[in-house]
């Protein structure tokens, strides 16, 4: 690979998001697999690259890069780089690590997140529209909205072949809010919830594990689907029936006699006697006061979720982080 490849980004204003996305999605259809990227709803950073009217503004940003020959690259990729009027153009002959870390000072650390994402059966005008409109008010700079495209070497390998069952998803979307502010986790989450719902329609069924928040056993089923979910809990009940490999998007061991005895279960738990059943069974353990209190607790003692191989009571607005085996 390289080690020097063509790769950049280019940032227009907000203003021309819908006709730069859609012009980007026609472009991706028919482009080589050596062409890579995606379209970025961000607020501009603010840097002495970037004009002074729109720093720390809503932009939309085109990342690309040519996996093959920097001077094919150019050919190849003239129709994106003379599109419209872009207020920064850095598409660059640079190395391929530097292309890597790129948006690594867009994520900084220490962020309260809350993140999901979905893949697409298309990419229609109206999600473009409903995308950047919401992102024209996003409460918090440091959020972003990704749309990745899909195809290419990837969508040509069979769903059977492996785990992964969404290889032909023609586009991937990335809601990912970040914000410093606890007392502005209400508003954050919110506006990623409204936001995410409202592409839904155009969700393809199913999910990429590392793509996930803490949303649940469905959506890690969905990833696989129903088939391929069921020979993964097959192997799990013979080779890992105590549930030791539990610090992922996890498969648990069969659960239907767990479920059988369900209707005749009173509401709560304790926590010795739980497996990887989520923060809602946490929660019923202690009651909706009494968990309250721990999470106060954990908010003054231990913010960053130190302690957290356990079932896990996470500081308010940080997602926990799952329990050892």
């Amino acid at each position: 690979m390289g080690p020097v490849l063509l790769g950049g980004m280019l940032l227009y204003p907000h203003e021309a998001a819908v006709d730069v996305v859609r012009h980007y999605r026609e472009f991706m259809a028919e482009a080589p697999d050596e062409v890579n990227g995606a379209a970025a709803f961000i607020s501009a950073p603010p840097e002495p690259f970037v004009p002074e009217p729109v720093r720390g503004r809503p932009v939309v940003g085109l990342v690309v890069v040519y996996a093959g020959d920097v001077e094919e690259g150019r050919s190849v990729l003239r129709p994106l780089l003379e599109y419209g009027s872009p207020m920064v153009s850095m598409v660059q002959p640079m190395p391929y690590t530097a292309i890597q870390q790129m948006l690594d000072l867009a994520c900084p650390r220490g962020m309260r997140n809350w993140w999901t994402a979905d893949f697409l059966r298309d990419l229609p005008d109206e999600a473009i529209t409903g995308i950047a409109e919401r992102s024209g008010r996003v409460p918090s700079p440091l959020t972003q909205v990704i749309l990745a495209p899909g195809g290419g070497a990837l969508s040509r390998v069979p769903r059977e072949a492996t785990a992964f069952d969404l290889r032909d998803a023609p586009w991937n979307v990335h809601f990912l809010s970040m914000w410093p502010d606890p007392a502005d986790d209400e508003r954050n989450i919110a506006w990623t919830r409204e936001l995410a719902a409202s592409v839904k329609p155009h969700a393809a069924a199913g999910a990429y594990l590392n793509f996930l928040g803490d949303e649940g056993t469905d959506r890690v089923r969905a990833a696989f689907g129903p088939e391929k979910y069921a020979r993964l809990v097959a192997l799990k009940d013979r080779y890992d029936p105590h549930n030791l490999f539990c610090l992922n998007q996890n498969i648990a061991w069969t659960r239907e006699l767990a479920a059988s005895v369900k209707p005749h279960a009173a509401a709560g738990a304790y926590l010795n006697f739980l497996g990887d059943e989520g923060t809602d069974r946490v929660r019923a353990a202690f009651g909706p006061e009494k968990y309250a209190r721990l999470v106060a607790l954990k908010d003054r003692y231990d913010p960053h979720n130190l302690f957290c191989l356990n079932q896990n009571i996470a500081p308010s607005g940080q997602l926990p982080r799952p329990r050892a085996g």
